[in-house]
């Protein structure tokens, strides 16, 4: 019986000794935040500008404020809502809360975001922080095919798109409306020619209702379709009035703006070829948390993908009476070289356009899930301190809320260009004349898929996720790639060859 006593108290230690608290630390500068990444104790899960939370064995009341004990044993999530002071203690009637500033409230669980601010759900996965080490193209000056890009925005299409999404009525995160939005994105990629996924990601948060799928179009590139440059939106829209039944969310500046931005891009640069490849997302759910983005910023970084940088796109359509076109551009200090970057194509493309890096303590958007996954995300916004008055109401509308088509040709462009230098544009090695000379066939294909080209060198496969499926070092002029194992689907071939590279999609039956 003693020795029972025995085993049970050293369980009971060692549940004791496992148990971790949830904190919040405090730092100033990527060297701290670097040190904080680096500590065996700590395991981060979300930090942004001025603080990390992490949970920790050894709890430290110096370095470190509590948050909560025993982090994540009592639910999947924790959940960060931006709620200025002033209004907290109304927000909080009847809620219980872990942590309060001046500008956020911390909850175990899933809660209902704040009326006019955003929320971040804060999940038991470790964050990793972006290397500094990704070289960005040095622009200098104008390249005439992207001014020639960028020209071709259209603001009637722009309008067109928000328009289309604003009639949904809504778009809440499991409703109707954001089930016809993510179909329709996917349809117009589809007519895009992009390679096309609707992820289904899971909530688990108590709302109820399946959240609609987030949307992932692909551009492969030419050279190297396993290094992506990734542009998103989030689809959803929110309004406490379309929760209870007395009004709308529309959505049209939060965030069909940003959707229409990515899809116009998408319209133009789909007409070029680039050596990378582009990735165009609209996401789901990111009103109560981000969860969309998470949820594929998270199976990037499983799935080991290599993305040079992630250009958010959330509420770019409002320009307050008097104020000329600027950008405000909000990412954590962790980023600084995509900030950089971005600047730097404002000042060669649009020199004329102020352009600001800012810190943003109301709300938050999807770069920060892939900031959070080791990627670097950049947030051009409408103005963090002027933006528009009536996102989450009724009245999100295209004419009080969305009341500048040139604001948002102006977004559109800078996104535009980023894109296209980051990917950088096919060179003339692989023209059409270089593509004639492989041929493979046949296409579908069920079993064999012969390749003809002179001089093979090596043959690569990409399946719709952008994950590489083998790589096959061949010669001569002729391959028999067998593909009867592979799942249906389409696939990219990579043919490289001694005179250049060339991709070919095949339809595997």
């Amino acid at each position: 019986m003693k020795r029972i006593y025995v085993l049970l108290l050293a369980l009971v230690l060692s549940s004791t000794m496992m148990a971790k608290d949830l904190v919040r630390i405090s730092y100033s500068g990527r060297a701290e935040l670097e040190k904080v990444f680096a500590d065996p104790n700590l395991t981060v899960h979300y930090y942004n500008n001025s603080e990390v939370f992490a949970s920790v064995e050894r709890f430290d009341a110096n370095t470190m404020v509590l948050v909560d004990h025993n982090a994540f044993e009592q639910n999947e999530v924790y959940t960060l809502v931006y709620c200025p002071l002033a209004d907290q203690e109304l927000y909080l009637l009847g809620r219980e809360t872990l942590a309060q500033t001046n500008d956020y409230v911390v909850f175990r669980g899933s809660v209902m975001p704040y009326k006019n601010d955003g929320a971040v759900a804060i999940f038991n996965k470790e964050a990793r922080l972006p290397r500094l080490s990704r070289d960005f193209p040095q622009v200098t000056e104008e390249n005439p095919v992207v001014r020639e890009m960028v020209d071709q925005v259209s603001q009637s299409q722009l309008e067109a798109n928000v328009q289309h999404l604003q009639d949904y009525g809504d778009r809440l995160w499991a409703g109707d409306g954001a089930y016809a939005a993510s179909n329709w994105i996917a349809d117009q990629m589809r007519a895009m020619g992009l390679e096309v996924e609707q992820q289904p990601f899971d909530l688990n948060i108590g709302f109820g209702g399946d959240p609609a799928p987030n949307v992932i179009g692909i551009q492969r590139g030419t050279l190297y379709p396993d290094v992506y440059v990734v542009t998103g939106s989030h689809f959803d829209s929110f309004s406490y009035e379309a929760l209870i039944g007395l009004g709308g969310a529309p959505g049209a500046d939060d965030n069909a703006t940003g959707v229409s931005t990515v899809l116009e891009s998408a319209r133009i640069l789909t007409k070029y070829e680039f050596e990378c490849s582009i990735v165009y997302c609209a996401f789901g759910t990111e009103e109560l948390g981000l969860y969309g983005s998470e949820a594929y910023a998270s199976r990037c970084q499983q799935q080991g993908m290599e993305i040079i940088g992630f250009f958010n796109n959330d509420m770019n359509g409002y320009l307050r009476d008097g104020d000329p076109i600027h950008i405000d551009c909000i990412y954590p200090d962790a980023v600084e070289p995509i900030g950089e970057f971005y600047r730097t194509i404002g000042s060669v493309y649009y020199p004329e356009i102020p352009i600001r890096h800012v810190t943003f303590s109301e709300g938050d958007s999807d770069h920060t899930s892939f900031c959070n996954h080791g990627y670097m995300g950049i947030f051009p916004f409408e103005d963090y301190e002027n933006y528009s008055p009536n996102i989450h109401t009724p009245e999100d509308l295209i004419g009080p809320s969305v009341n500048s088509f040139p604001n948002m040709q102006r977004f559109c462009q800078m996104n535009i260009a980023c894109l296209a230098e980051c990917a950088r544009i096919a060179t003339d090695a692989v023209d059409e004349g270089m593509a004639s000379q492989v041929t493979i066939y046949p296409n579908p294909v069920e079993n064999q898929l012969n390749i003809k080209a002179e001089d093979l060198q090596r043959i690569a496969v990409y399946n719709a996720m952008g994950q590489l499926v083998e790589t096959v070092e061949v010669g001569g002029d002729q391959f028999v790639l067998q593909v009867g194992d592979y799942a249906a689907g389409l696939y990219t071939i990579q043919v490289v060859t001694a005179n250049g590279v060339v991709t070919k999609n095949v339809v595997v039956k």
